[in-house]
């Protein structure tokens, strides 16, 4: 005969009623998407990059309404900690990039609501999840992009500073980095 894990559930008392004996094992909450964002501050390229791609997913995924609201609920609450965390002096995202990704986070708190009014266009869920490829595209691009930037500086110092040959660095930096995008 198995043996019963006890579980907040299954100490309960004797008389309680079956349904009680069967209630699942509480389990702590995943960090949501819109967490995370808050806590990266929109500086994690990695983690925040991650986030929308899961979102993303997650919109293309949904094949029943539930899903969908699901899907377009956790979407909306990712974007607007995006918003709010554009907000903040804190967020090293240049002024131009706030600027748009405010006006992108719009455009999914409007097509959000427009959903909420009927049945949400699959063309419209698909816009949303490209929406949130493109930004982890453009954060990971960004961040391949400063990497390389700095490791031609860095052969450059260590061959002396040597004038006409920053297109020779660059692209053997960019080599590198590539190599290491690659493993």
């Amino acid at each position: 005969m198995a043996t019963k894990r006890k579980t907040a559930s299954s100490a309960a008392p004797a008389t309680a009623p079956a349904a009680t004996a069967a209630a699942p094992v509480f389990e702590a909450p995943v960090e949501s998407w819109a967490d995370t964002i808050l806590r990266t501050n929109f500086a994690s390229v990695e983690q925040d990059s991650i986030v929308l791609l899961q979102a993303a997913s997650t919109l293309l995924e949904s094949d029943v309404p539930e899903k969908v609201n699901l899907a377009l609920d956790q979407n909306l609450k990712l974007w607007i900690a995006i918003k709010t965390v554009l907000l903040n002096d804190d967020c090293p995202v240049e002024p131009e990039v706030k600027a748009n990704l405010r006006n992108l986070a719009q455009y999914v708190v409007s097509t959000t609501m427009l959903a909420t009014q009927g049945a949400i266009e699959t063309r419209k869920l698909v816009s949303l999840a490209r929406l949130n490829m493109n930004i982890a595209e453009g954060l990971l691009s960004g961040q391949r992009n400063r990497m390389i930037q700095e490791r031609a500086y860095q052969i450059w110092q260590e061959e002396g500073c040597p004038e006409g040959r920053e297109q020779e660095h660059w692209l053997r930096a960019e080599a590198e980095i590539s190599g290491l995008f690659k493993v």
